[in-house]
């Protein structure tokens, strides 16, 4: 008989642990890329005070005064919220797989052998004669049982950047709408003055 109770050791298995376990992973992973996500706008788009942060572009930009005609070249700086030019990081898990197999490979052989031998010797002589009798039984069982258990689970996570939250989505509208240049004439340019 064969050591292995194949029902019994297929109802043993925590099921639900390991179909669970790794869904509970990917919920807590899914929680710390949104808490990522906050610490991440927190600490890149806004100061200690919560003021937004900004960076400023100071360039020169060609245009023609409009007194004289001339192109002149103009001192422009902009100011914008840091956040409205970087990528948030929006992760989230798109897919998960979750693959189990469990094979248990089971097998056994009897093999018994039997072995009978006899050996009459006789032996006549003068007077009493002698008889010689041998036998010999003998007896082999053999017995192999052999149970291979081998298990493997894949779990396979696809994540992705996210589309950005309409929350997010306002906020960003509204710094964008902060985003003005402001200009100031050089007074260098070609043309007469």
């Amino acid at each position: 008989m064969v050591g292995a109770n194949i029902p019994a050791e297929l109802a043993a298995l925590p099921i639900e642990s390991l179909i669970g376990k790794p869904l509970e992973a990917a919920v807590k992973a899914q929680a710390f890329a949104a808490m990522t996500t906050a610490r991440f706008v927190q600490e890149v788009g806004t100061d200690e005070d919560g003021n937004v942060k900004t960076v400023t572009f100071k360039f020169k930009r060609k245009e023609v005064d409009p007194d004289t005609g001339d192109i002149v070249d103009t001192d422009t700086t902009i100011e914008a919220p840091l956040l409205s030019i970087l990528p948030v990081p929006y992760i989230r898990i798109k897919d998960m797989t979750i693959h189990f197999n469990f094979t248990i490979k089971t097998a056994a052989q009897d093999k018994s052998s039997h072995d009978f031998s006899s050996k009459l010797t006789a032996k006549a002589g003068w007077g009493w004669g002698s008889v010689k009798l041998t036998a010999s039984y003998g007896f082999k069982k053999e017995t192999r049982s052999q149970v291979d258990r081998s298990s493997e689970l894949d779990i396979t996570v696809n994540a992705v950047q996210d589309e950005m939250p309409e929350g997010m989505r306002t906020l960003l509208s509204l710094l964008k709408e902060s985003i003005s240049p402001s200009t100031s004439s050089s007074g260098s340019g070609s043309g007469g003055g």
